[in-house]
């Protein structure tokens, strides 16, 4: 019925258009005209079935970029099954050339890791996460022109491509450090694993608005992963993991998969209460140091799977690594790498450099000072944190937050300059 009244109205236009008094005239001398308005008939259909003038081709979702239009950021409204659905539309070029250039040209064509394996991982990863996930993916799936099997394996490819050993640096400022007084935050996600720089320009921001949750959730990660490392949720509740197993080697992977969990956790994660609630009532695989940061204070969790959880807390400083600041919590006491020769990753010199550069600042940190000391390198005068070329660890990606303003920047090393993101105006109103 719509179509037909779109098609009456469109017609009856035209036709005045075209000549005043075509309504009294034979249209059936004038070829021409009969076939210019079958032309507009079949535009007023395509119209109609592909959402356009005034429809939704996303069903609900919306595509942007960072300040400069580096990074994509989507963002997604709805139950997660319409948001897969959402995700599909919105990014479907750009994840089956991700596909291609990550699964079939590097991992099977340089690596020669087989596709049945790839799928077996893909699955094993789909089965272990929780249900929202499920259906994220599952919608994906249906709009984004791979299938389920390789949206499986997008789903992993993260882990997938670096499959190496991590590093990671975090610096927070709050109270008397910073220039108003709220909370600052920089990171860098450090990997052994220059493999993932030829795919920096996947890398890009999803926003998910799920109904019925508390909180709406930002999650930096990879185009059709679902890999926490770095997020923020719409109450201002910032979280990103660091390696801790430094100072505890020890495993479980019986357990719920720790980084679905911990994404999870920040759809209704509302205060600094819940968050450390969660933290002491659940345990993770394998060790992590968790910074966990809020609009005027920082918590950083040394997360054990074998003796629970400690909070590390400070008078408006504090920066974490990739060991356990003091090993007497345990007993018997546990064994740094830091203690000896094996702190290949430098991850003694990475916290006090950066406790160093804020120090120096004190007073005056703002997120444009934060993400200067994040560009300072462990060979700089003074020396930051950042890793220089040539090593084995690469820092893959630095960012800076400002949890009052729910505003990130967003650095790729070796792709990007900074990139402004402000999350507001994506978050819903939970």
């Amino acid at each position: 019925m719509k179509i037909f009244l779109l098609w009456i109205t469109i017609r009856s236009r035209i036709i005045a258009l075209i000549h005043p008094n075509l309504f009294h005239t034979a249209i059936g001398h004038r070829p021409a005209i009969k076939y210019f308005l079958l032309l507009i008939l079949l535009l007023a259909l395509g119209i109609a079935a592909c959402g356009g003038g005034g429809g939704d081709p996303y069903e609900g979702g919306r595509y942007s970029t960072s300040s400069s239009g580096t990074f994509d950021v989507v963002v997604l409204k709805g139950t997660f099954r319409q948001m897969g659905r959402q995700y599909g539309l919105i990014l479907k070029d750009q994840l089956q050339e991700f596909y291609k250039e990550a699964a079939e040209d590097f991992l099977i064509g340089l690596k020669g890791i087989s596709y049945a394996d790839l799928l077996v991982n893909g699955q094993a990863n789909y089965n272990a996460y929780p249900q929202i996930f499920k259906d994220f993916l599952d919608g994906s799936a249906e709009t984004n022109g791979l299938g389920q099997d390789k949206t499986y394996i997008m789903s992993s490819i993260f882990i997938l491509i670096y499959m190496t050993g991590s590093g990671c640096s975090s610096l927070s400022a709050w109270g008397d450090y910073t220039s108003d007084r709220a909370t600052v935050v920089g990171r860098n996600l450090d990997l052994a694993a220059a493999n993932l720089r030829r795919f920096s320009k996947y890398f890009h921001v999803v926003v998910w608005n799920p109904t019925a949750y508390a909180a709406s959730v930002a999650n930096i990660d990879f185009m059709g992963s679902i890999f926490y490392q770095t997020a923020i949720n719409s109450k201002g509740i910032f979280l990103e993991l660091q390696n801790g197993q430094m100072s505890d080697t020890s495993e479980v992977w019986t357990r719920e998969n720790t980084n679905d969990l911990l994404l999870e956790s920040l759809f209704y994660n509302v205060t600094s209460a819940d968050v450390d609630n969660w933290f002491q009532t659940t345990m993770p695989q394998a060790a992590l140091i968790m910074n966990a940061s809020f609009q005027d204070h920082t918590t950083i969790y040394e997360w054990s799977p074998t003796w629970s959880v400690r909070a590390r807390n400070a008078n408006g400083l504090i920066s974490a690594s990739n060991d356990f600041i003091d090993p007497s919590w345990t007993d018997p006491p546990i064994h740094l790498y830091a203690t000896d020769n094996a702190d290949t990753a430098d991850t003694v010199a990475r916290r006090t450099n950066l406790l160093a550069l804020g120090e120096l600042n004190k007073g005056n940190i703002t997120p444009q000072k934060m993400m200067e000391i994040f560009d300072k390198t462990l060979t700089d005068s003074p020396a930051g944190a950042t890793f220089p070329e040539g090593g084995e660890f690469k820092t893959i990606y630095s960012i800076v937050v400002q949890p009052s303003t729910l505003k990130i920047w967003l650095k790729v090393r070796e792709y990007s300059g900074w990139e402004e993101i402000s999350l507001a105006p994506y978050f819903s109103s939970n």
